[in-house]
Parts: C-alpha cells; sequence; structure tokens
C-alpha cells in the first residue's frame, strides 16, 4: 500500500469516527431542533360605537334562598349567564317588587311555584311572548298540592310520585349534536324526577331511558315555557342543559363558544415496558415494545388523518418511585431514544409535546390519597423542583429549543406546592390539564375551563380507548356549554386492571367509533393542539358583543379580541347572506358564526 492510500484510509477512518462521535452526542438532533410555534402578542379590537349603545341582553333569575338545591341551580346560571356575556338580575321567590317585561328570558330555579309571589306576573309576560325557564321539577305536597291550572300552563296534565330513572334519551336537537342520543338504560346515572303525565300540547325534549320526560316545552300564550323535571345534579352536565335552555329564550339566540377538538396522549412519549405482556400477547402474538411501534402507534396515527385530530403528548421520564434526590436519568438509550423517535414522529403529524413529570409521583404532600393509589408523598417542593430540573435537562437534551407549556399531572393529583414547582422550573409552562369533573370526596386536581394569571386551566371531558355513553353525554353537555371536546387516552390502558376483561380489538373499535360519532356530530369544531388553542381561549375569555335584532337580520358587534370568534346562533329563519363572519350548518336550526370583524351581519331570507 503506498503512502498516498494510507492516508486517504486514515482520513476516512477520521470522517467514520467524527461522524459516530457526532451522532452519540446527538450532534444530528440538533441540525433539526425543534421549536413549537410562537405565542404572538394580541392586538385586540376596540369596542365600535354600537358596543356603547346597546345594552347586553338581561335575564331574570328567581331563586329560593332557603333550599340549597335552588341556590345551586342560580349559582350555575349565574355562571353560565356571565361567560356568555349576558346581564342577570336575581330575586328571591319572595320578591314582589313591579316586573320588567323587557327580559330576554326567566329563569325559575325553584319548583316551589306556590312560593314564588311574582308567578302571576311571570306567567303573563310568558302570555305577551317571553320564555320561562324552569329549572327544577314541581314541587308540591298532597296537603298542599298546585291548583290543576297553574301545573296545566307548565305542561302537566298531573303529577306522581318522585322517582330516580335511569339513563338519558335526547329526542330533538334540544342540545347541539345530541339528537336521538341514548345511554344508561341499566347504569348508574339517575335522575330524581317526578313522574308526570304531560299536557297534549307540550312536546318532550329529553327523557329517561324508559321514557320518563325530562325536559319540554310548553307553548303559553305567544311565549314558551321550557322544564326540566330534575334537580340540580352533583356533576357539571346540568351546564350543558341549562346552556341550551338560555339558548332557546327569545328568536335568534346567540351566544359564544371556543369551538375546538382538543386530544391528549398522557404518558407519551415514555419509557417502554420492556418484555411480554400476556395479554398482549395472547392476543397479537407480539411483545410490549412490538405493540406500542406497529400496532398502537399506527392505529393513533391513522385515527388522527381519519377522524381530524392533533395530539398534545405529555412525557414522562421514568416510571420510578423516587421522591427524594439526586434524580438521574434511566440508564440506557431504550427510553431517549422513545422520546426522540415517538416525539418527531408527532410533531411531523401537527402535534405537539407536553409534560407529566420526571416519575408518575403526583407532585403533592401527603394528605392527597396518596396510598391508596400505592403512591409516595414528597416531603418538600424543593424536592420536586430538583426532579423537575432533571427532567428539564432529559427533554432539553433532545428538543433545546421547544417551550414545553402544557403539563399534566399524574393520576389529576396536584397540590399548590406541586404547582408551584413546575412554574418555577418550567416557566414556559401556561396550561394545566386534569379533571373537569369526579366525586367530590376524591382529593383530585379539578378544573373548570379558565385563564388566571396569564395560567389556563383546560381539563379532560372524557378519557379512555372506548365508546361509552356516559363519556358521550358528557362531551355533548360540555360541547353546548362551551363549544370544547376535550378527551385523554393513556398508550398501556391494557395493561390497566380496568381494562382485565378487554382485548386490543375493542379497545381500538371502541375509540375509534367513540371519535367517528364527535367528528359526525360535531364537524364544526377546529382540531388543535393545547398551544394552538391557547388564542381562541384568550379570545373567548376576552371578548365582549352586543347584538341588534331587525326584521331582515342580525347584527353582531364584538370587541376585545384578538382573533375569530366563534358563536352558535340558534334560529328559525333561513340566511340568505352575511357580511362580516360567515354561518356554517352546525345542527338543524344552529349554525356555526365566525367572525373577526367588528362588525357583522346575517341577512335573513325572504325578510325586507
Amino acid at each position: 500500500m503506498n503512502k498516498r492510500s494510507l492516508c486517504l484510509l486514515l482520513f476516512i477512518a477520521f470522517l467514520l469516527g467524527c461522524f459516530f462521535q457526532y451522532s452519540r452526542f446527538d450532534g444530528f438532533l440538533h441540525l433539526d431542533a425543534r421549536g413549537n410555534r410562537t405565542l404572538a402578542d394580541r392586538v385586540l379590537r376596540p369596542m365600535p360605537p354600537e358596543g356603547e349603545e346597546l345594552a347586553r341582553e338581561k335575564f331574570l333569575i328567581v331563586y329560593d334562598p332557603a333550599d340549597v338545591l335552588s341556590m345551586y341551580a342560580r349559582h350555575n346560571m349565574e355562571k353560565i349567564l356571565k361567560e356568555k356575556r349576558k346581564d342577570y338580575e336575581s330575586r328571591t321567590v319572595y320578591d314582589t317588587r313591579p316586573f320588567d317585561g323587557a327580559y330576554q328570558g326567566v329563569a325559575l330555579a325553584t319548583g316551589r311555584l306556590d312560593a314564588v309571589k311574582m308567578l302571576p306576573a311571570l306567567l303573563d309576560y310568558v302570555r305577551s311572548g317571553g320564555t320561562l325557564l324552569a329549572l327544577q321539577k314541581i314541587e308540591q305536597t298532597p296537603e298542599n298540592p298546585l291548583p290543576a291550572a297553574v301545573l296545566q300552563d307548565f305542561g302537566i296534565a298531573s303529577v306522581g310520585e318522585t322517582a330516580d330513572v335511569h339513563g338519558i334519551h335526547i329526542r330533538t336537537n334540544f342540545l347541539v349534536g345530541g339528537k336521538d342520543f341514548r345511554f344508561g338504560e341499566n347504569s348508574a346515572f339517575t335522575t330524581q324526577v317526578n313522574r308526570v303525565d304531560l299536557t297534549e300540547d307540550a312536546a318532550v325534549q329529553i327523557e329517561s331511558a324508559d321514557g320518563v320526560p325530562l325536559l319540554w316545552e310548553k307553548s303559553l300564550g305567544t311565549g314558551r315555557i321550557y322544564a326540566y323535571n330534575g334537580v340540580e345534579r352533583d356533576d357539571k352536565t346540568n351546564l350543558g342543559i341549562f346552556t341550551a335552555m338560555a339558548a332557546h329564550c327569545g328568536e335568534d339566540a346567540i351566544y359564544p363558544v371556543v369551538g375546538v377538538k382538543i386530544f391528549v396522549l398522557d404518558d407519551f412519549p415514555s419509557p417502554v415496558p420492556e418484555g411480554d405482556f400476556s395479554r398482549i400477547y395472547d392476543e397479537l402474538g407480539v411483545d410490549t415494545e412490538t405493540f406500542y411501534r406497529q400496532i398502537w402507534w399506527p392505529f393513533i396515527r391513522r385515527l388522527a388523518q381519519e377522524e381530524d385530530i392533533r395530539y398534545t403528548g405529555a412525557i414522562i421520564e421514568t416510571y420510578g418511585a423516587q421522591v427524594k434526590g439526586p434524580f438521574r436519568p434511566l440508564g440506557g438509550r431504550a427510553a431517549r431514544d422513545g422520546l426522540i423517535i415517538y416525539g418527531r414522529e408527532l410533531l411531523n403529524m401537527g402535534g405537539e409535546l407536553g409534560l407529566h413529570g420526571y416519575n408518575h409521583q403526583p407532585l403533592a404532600p401527603a394528605g392527597y390519597g396518596q396510598p391508596r393509589l400505592n403512591y409516595v408523598p414528597w416531603e418538600s417542593q424543593e424536592d420536586m423542583e430538583e426532579a423537575l430540573r432533571e427532567l428539564r435537562n432529559y427533554v432539553k437534551s433532545v428538543y433545546p429549543d421547544y417551550d414545553f407549556r402544557f403539563y399534566v399531572p399524574p393520576s389529576n393529583i396536584m397540590s399548590p406546592e406541586g404547582k408551584a414547582a413546575i412554574r418555577k422550573v418550567f416557566p414556559e409552562v401556561i396550561a394545566f390539564g386534569s379533571l373537569f369533573d369526579g366525586p367530590a370526596n376524591e382529593r383530585a386536581y379539578y378544573q373548570g375551563f379558565e385563564r388566571k394569571d396569564g395560567v389556563f386551566e383546560l381539563p379532560r371531558i372524557s378519557s379512555g380507548h372506548e365508546d361509552d355513553g356516559l363519556m358521550l353525554w358528557q362531551e355533548i353537555s360540555a360541547l353546548n356549554y362551551i363549544g370544547v371536546f376535550s378527551h385523554f387516552i393513556h398508550p398501556d390502558e391494557l395493561f390497566y386492571e380496568e381494562s382485565a376483561n378487554m382485548t386490543w380489538q375493542g379497545m381500538s373499535e371502541g375509540l375509534k367509533s367513540f371519535m367517528h360519532k364527535i367528528r359526525v356530530r360535531y364537524p364544526w369544531l377546529t382540531a388543535e393542539t393545547i398551544s394552538d388553542s391557547l388564542p381562541l381561549f384568550s379570545d373567548y375569555f376576552d371578548m365582549d358583543y352586543r347584538v341588534r335584532r331587525t326584521d331582515d337580520r342580525l347584527e353582531l358587534y364584538s370587541w376585545g379580541t384578538g382573533g375569530e370568534l366563534r358563536f352558535l346562533l340558534r334560529t328559525a329563519k333561513e340566511i340568505e347572506r352575511t357580511e362580516g363572519c360567515t354561518a356554517e350548518f352546525a345542527d338543524d336550526g344552529v349554525y356555526l358564526v365566525r367572525t373577526s370583524e367588528a362588525r357583522a351581519c346575517i341577512y335573513w331570507k325572504g325578510e325586507k
């Protein structure tokens, strides 16, 4: 071998050494550094002159201060009206002041009609074209029955015994996207009702699984009464029913919604369990790693394409139980390679990466129910911060330019100390996702959809790889309330004890069916990642609007927003054209209105 050939071989060996060393230290990762979309400063639309000239739509709420359920109903209706930028006045059942009939609607938050001193005036208001919402089932005693004429005004021919009835059947589109939905014939979901016979002119909108009327409409004079035959629930599903009731007040009712579809892959990317899992191997003949890579993940990717989904992942570094430092990364490269491969594929399909934790130990001291779930409490916030710094090193070693804006608390448990630790180590985290609803006796991190001091609370409504009737009912309710679909799944759900009688085929078919129903019932939702939904939530929280109705059009004036606003409009009229907005079909007689203009007009066909 001559000297020139030897030098060439040495040079090639040197280049290969540099290549492998550069690869070993992840140099190629940083050639394609990933960052998520910048959250630009929003320039808010100023109030148009009409904003000062026009008054907000106003409602009256009548409640019983001596009844807890009535107070709950009052609180929920006030919450809804405030969020929908409607004014309201709340009066007790004992109030005898003169009644102003200029309300968009009246909400009667008590079933004790005999105690409502202004009841005759309220019924006259309905006869003159107003809308009355009865939010609680009628209350009467054998010793003091209500007059038959009053019951008939509310669409009731006779009142029987009180009972707990199962399930729900939505007969019409009283709730947007809800028509023909039915569930719960044999479930634990019950409603306390009166067994009633209705008058012939009462139209049932919602009933129990066995046909007991839960909500009906009754014409009275030129107005209408909508009566709910239940009591205030201990869950949040009444928010959807109450919002839908308010949306039936007056003609051409309109209210703001967010209009987004959110889907979180919790515990993903995460360390993949090694070896075989018996139920996976018995059904599919593969080990766990192969199941993740060749079965679960390809299915999730196809689902996104077929059902219009954008995923947000929630990274976890290890499943160890360590709560005291020093905290170190897992040995080997398997977990980190998974973060690289799955994370990049998720980003490449338009998804987002969020955080779940260094490990799966909830960031909370003792007292949050950890023993029940086999978790270990943290001794101090400083220990939490140290673990989170290791998590930061882990994720930033792969995605150095990425802002991780979203955090999911393990098992939906998080203390104030834990939240403070996250905000200190990851100041870019500005959104938290836990539970919207659940048992009050569990120390879970329950949330509403809100923003405080620049931090967003974006809870999940439903979860899991199944087509579950209760989950769909919860989503229908939330979609009518705020226009948000929010679902979480975990890649390891097949390993859960609760899944012992399930198969991957059943779970995959269930999730596919559930998401398909959402797409068919709510095609107007925009699929977003958490970060990309934040401007839409900000606009929803910050906006204000006024409405002017004339014979030939509806005028919508809005301000305080930096982007597009979405509204649900319920009308019996046909739309001829729009200016400054679009109106797309959402359901029979319901349109999703989108506007980025201070003034928008919807013109009615045939109205001059």
